[in-house]
């Protein structure tokens, strides 16, 4: 398939690893994952949104293209497209727009997976196109055929109403999502009108891209494609099985419509998508098209009867049909010296030598059209029994005429053809008749001085240049001015403002000022109306991005603010800024600042291992941290999978329960001195691994600590025993009596080990422990403070005084056994000794920080 111009297809057939030879584009707020199809200008990648919704993101690099008016043609398009996306279903929904100074980009809904639909598989991931749907079942029916083309041609009514094209209708660019067929690759659409061709050889109607009927043209050989199986360029042939098909009779009519769409004479066209819209209606109701052609009574006989010979319609002028039924169809062989060249033949178009069947037996007029050629009109006639093949075309180059003039006269010049080479010399003026058409190089030389400029001779027209050489006045300013001006490399001329006598011709001027980056410009002086040159001297702008966002951008040691940041009047040059994030490495971004430009600078920030002071944090195991005072603590009580990992490297004995547990739920019949075993393996198991320092540590909450979690202050007393349910009336929860649903986990009807009473009316839904976080947390973000486990406390309950007797512990939050109220209290604490291990105890841990 040969791409004419523009961008080629968007979506392939990319295997996974194709990602590793793209640079992976910073998007953000977004997660880039890998490459799913590539172009002439970009890719398109998989990305994940903050939300963890996957996304198209279509990448559209500036490199890529010659020009920046060539880069914004895509931006333009993107910006016409964008508010219209979301407005029709037949349309891929953009959902943002940006850009960078290396790429444009937009992010778009995913299509479907091609063999998996909507359960999307980010590694095996291939988007299911129109292509790739044909490229797996070769063709789709009559039916599938006409309902999409119902679909599409109502999307091209509601693009072409808001006065853009799309340019570049084919299969690839039609994605599916839910199912539903949509137009993509909004990169080509295009005001209407807009004539620059761009779009996929085929596809393409005689007159060239740019009007609502070249997209119905595309759009009718898209369905010409996948209802006969066959390429767009074998267009009109039909399907040699069609005898065979059972939808054979829907297919004649669908392909009368399509006669219309792709006619090669835009005046024979639907005038509309609206009018082919409501024919392929018809077709889907069991009607006929509303327009009757007579291309379709000779299609369905020649296709009932005559299709069966396909191997004789390679070789025969004439078509053989049995007696008694319609005029037999004639087909020929249109060659041109040199080849390549389109042929017109009635309403067939195609590139010689171009081969026509199936056509009425009559006298056709046939156009010949190449570019550098002067055109052939001539008639053929086919409806004779017999008629002998057409001759080879001969092609002849078309020619012009070309006056040049020079003020003053005397100038020498030279004019190449576009392939380089001398077609003609001499002197000025001169005037040349027979001049083969097309573009040329004309360049004209007066002592030193050159000009040149490019010329197009058109057939059987006269292509006039005049070349100036004279010296006129150019005014130069500068804002601020004051500016050292310096011509075509010579010593500075003197200071803005200032008034020169230059040569008509281009020249490099150069501006500098007070340290400055250099401003040169390349200006082409003009013979008539002023000559000024004005250079701005202005600050530029940055704006700074991360993620993620909020970081600190430092510079010099002050901060400047926090991401996203727009910093205005930034002197142009080299700029360098200091990104500072808790949690995060510090990192140095550069950039370029430009006068009158925003400069866009992007980090990514590495999350740093340490736990920050005062700042969220989860460790290796996954446990999750948040501020307490000068500690962090776990926002939930130790998992059962954090306690196996403790078992597997230590090869402790976990005592289980006498109920299953899930690798979530809190682990149960710990000790103290189990407890503190973990917090100790698990501080030297992070510092070894260098994600603690020194004097960071786990252990337990103290009493006070758990206290100040609960949210009771000024409790008073020295010791967990003085103060001992000393606070009435305050509950995790509140003060309300009996907690409300949601509670926490407690002593419900569903309990199922019989260990006291239940809370009268009230379900959380857990007979024993659930999982961590199932309930809501309290202001500092932390669960189950109040049920599913006792949680060990760090003192003892006459505090740590080294008195002999029993080593008598405390817990505190009640349990899933726990109904009583006085022990749903968050002043209650439980005494129990410290070996004692139980299906309701459990513990939570604390880190410490070196402020501590």
């Amino acid at each position: 398939m040969c791409k004419i111009a523009g961008i080629a297809d968007d979506v392939k057939d990319f295997p996974p690893e194709v990602s590793a030879s793209a640079q992976i584009p910073l998007i953000p707020d977004h997660e880039v994952l890998r490459v799913i199809g590539r172009g002439a200008y970009g890719e398109i990648w998989l990305a994940r949104s903050l939300t963890g919704a996957l996304r198209a993101v279509k990448v559209v690099h500036r490199a890529t293209f010659e020009s920046e008016r060539a880069f914004q043609r895509e931006f333009q398009g993107m910006s016409s497209f964008e508010p219209i996306s979301r407005a029709h279903n037949g349309f891929v929904d953009i959902l943002h727009v940006g850009r960078t100074r290396e790429y444009l980009y937009y992010i778009m809904e995913l299509a479907d997976d091609h063999v998996a639909g909507r359960k999307i598989d980010v590694v095996q991931y291939v988007p299911r196109t129109l292509k790739t749907d044909v490229d797996r079942h070769r063709r789709l029916s009559a039916d599938e055929s006409i309902q999409l083309g119902i679909s599409l041609t109502e999307a091209l009514r509601f693009l072409h109403e808001h006065d853009l094209t799309h340019r570049d209708i084919k299969p690839s660019n039609i994605i599916f999502i839910d199912g539903v067929p949509k137009l993509a690759d909004i990169g080509l659409v295009a005001a209407t009108g807009q004539r620059s061709f761009v779009g996929t050889e085929g596809y393409v109607p005689p007159e060239g891209p740019g009007t609502a009927q070249a997209d119905i043209f595309s759009l009718g050989k898209v369905l010409y494609e996948v209802s006969t199986g066959k390429d767009r360029l074998d267009f009109p042939e039909l399907d040699s099985q069609l005898t065979g098909r059972s939808d054979k009779r829907e297919l004649l009519r669908l392909n009368e419509v399509l006669i219309e769409a792709c006619a090669g004479d835009a005046r024979k066209r639907y005038a509309s998508a609206s009018a082919m819209h409501e024919d392929l209606c018809r077709l889907s109701a069991g009607q006929v098209p509303r327009r009757k052609r007579s291309v379709g009574k000779w299609v369905l006989a020649a296709c009932l009867v005559g299709l069966a010979l396909a191997g004789a319609i390679a070789t025969r002028q004439v078509l053989w049909a049995p007696p008694g039924l319609a005029e037999p169809r004639r087909q020929t062989i249109v060659k041109t010296e040199p080849p390549g060249a389109l042929v017109l033949l009635g309403d067939h178009a195609n590139k010689s030598p171009a081969t026509f069947i199936d056509l009425e037996p009559r006298k056709y007029n046939v156009r010949i059209m190449s570019p550098g050629y002067d055109p052939i009109e001539t008639v053929l006639d086919l409806s004779g029994r017999k008629t002998a093949p057409p001759p080879v075309f001969q092609l002849v180059r078309s020619r012009g005429s070309i006056e040049i003039q020079s003020e003053p006269a005397g100038a020498e010049y030279v004019l190449r053809s576009e392939d380089g080479k001398v077609s003609r010399t001499g002197s000025l003026p001169a005037r040349m008749a027979d001049v083969p058409s097309g573009k040329y190089s004309l360049m004209a030389r007066r002592g030193d001085w050159e000009m040149t400029d490019n010329i197009e001779i058109k057939r059987g027209e006269m292509t006039r240049k005049a070349f100036a050489f004279v010296i006129i006045p150019v005014n130069v300013t500068s804002e601020p001015p004051g500016a050292d001006i310096s011509v075509d490399s010579a010593p500075p001329s003197g200071h803005t403002p200032l008034r020169l006598e230059l040569p008509a011709r281009s020249h490099e001027m150069a501006a500098h000022l007070n340290g400055w980056p250099e401003e040169r410009r390349s200006v082409v002086l003009q013979t008539q109306g002023e000559n000024v040159v004005h250079f701005v001297f202005a600050n530029g702008s940055v704006k700074i991005t991360s993620a993620p966002g909020g970081a600190k951008v430092m510079t010099a040691g002050r901060e400047l603010g926090q991401t996203p940041l727009v910093i205005e009047e930034v002197k142009p040059g080299a700029v360098t800024y200091e990104l500072r994030l808790a949690g995060y490495n510090a990192t140095s971004i550069t950039g370029q600042v430009e006068p009158q430009q925003q400069a866009f600078l992007a980090a990514r920030l590495e999350r740093s291992l340490s736990p920050e002071p005062g700042q969220p944090w989860t460790n290796s195991l996954g446990m999750k941290f948040v501020p307490l005072g000068n500690i962090q603590i776990s926002v939930w009580e130790t998992r059962v999978q954090d306690y196996e990992a403790f078992c597997a490297a230590t090869g402790r004995h976990r005592d289980a329960p006498d109920f299953a547990q899930g690798p979530t739920q809190p682990v149960v019949k710990v000790n103290w001195p189990d407890a503190i075993a973990f917090c100790k393996w698990l501080t030297d198991k992070e510092r070894d691994e260098n994600v603690l320092e020194a004097r960071q540590a786990y252990r337990l909450p103290t009493d006070a600590e758990w206290s100040a979690a609960v949210g009771l202050r000024n409790e008073g007393g020295n010791t967990p025993e003085a103060r001992d349910g000393k606070i009435r009336n305050e509950f995790p929860w509140g003060k309300q009596w009996p907690p409300p649903a949601g509670a926490g986990n407690y002593a419900d009807k569903g309990v199922q080990r019989a260990r006291g009473g239940v809370i009268d009316n009230y379900s959380d839904g857990f007979g024993q422990t659930a999982p961590v976080g199932s309930f809501k947390p309290n202001a500092l973000g932390l669960y189950d403070l109040g049920g599913n486990v006792w949680e060990w406390c760090a003192e003892g309950y006459k505090g740590d005084s080294g008195a002999p007797g029993r080593d008598w512990g405390v817990l505190r939050g009640g349990s899933w056994a726990t109904s009583s109220r006085s022990e749903m209290l968050s002043s209650y604490r439980n005494v129990v000794d410290r070996n004692e291990r139980d299906v309701i105890y459990g513990f939570r841990c604390v880190l410490t920080s070196p402020n501590e």
